[in-house]
């Protein structure tokens, strides 16, 4: 049987200022997750009221995806830097973190056409820069979401 931890005491150098250590809390250790989904999930998707979950894992593949949309689409958010933004890098110049972010990129892109699901693609650029064609955007996935439910259903 394990033993509780017990608190140490820590001695405060100045005693005016508290220092507590700043606690990150991660939807999964694996990968974690970036302040940029979480702004996009908090400004657009929660503001527009979709239903998703967040940081859907693809099991097979062992991989996840930033948003799937229920009964819907795929979501990445693909960071500017990290993914290579091809209106911000050229290929010839990419480094090998980008390169291996592009292949893992085209992996998760096969897997969810495997299984029939679209996958969207938004850019930190548009996120920062136009907003509203990104909230134009998911409307219009919402709207080809609802007319394939609709299609579903029978008459």
């Amino acid at each position: 049987m394990s033993q509780p931890i017990k608190n140490k005491k820590v001695k405060n150098i100045d005693s005016k200022k508290s220092h507590k250590p700043k606690i990150y809390k991660r939807k999964h250790q694996e990968y974690g997750t970036s302040k940029l989904e979480e702004r996009f999930s908090r400004e657009f998707l929660d503001r527009l009221g979709i239903k998703y979950t967040y940081q859907f894992k693809a099991e097979d593949i062992g991989r996840y995806y930033d948003f799937k949309i229920e009964n819907g689409p795929i979501i990445e958010i693909q960071g500017g830097y990290w993914h290579g933004d091809p209106r911000l890098y050229e290929e010839k110049d990419l480094n090998e973190t980008q390169k291996h972010a592009q292949y893992v990129d085209a992996l998760k892109e096969k897997w969810a056409l495997m299984h029939g699901i679209p996958i969207y693609y938004i850019w930190e650029k548009d996120i920062n820069e136009s907003p509203e064609k990104v909230r134009k955007l998911l409307i219009e996935i919402l709207n080809k979401k609802e007319k394939m439910d609709n299609k579903k259903k029978r008459h």
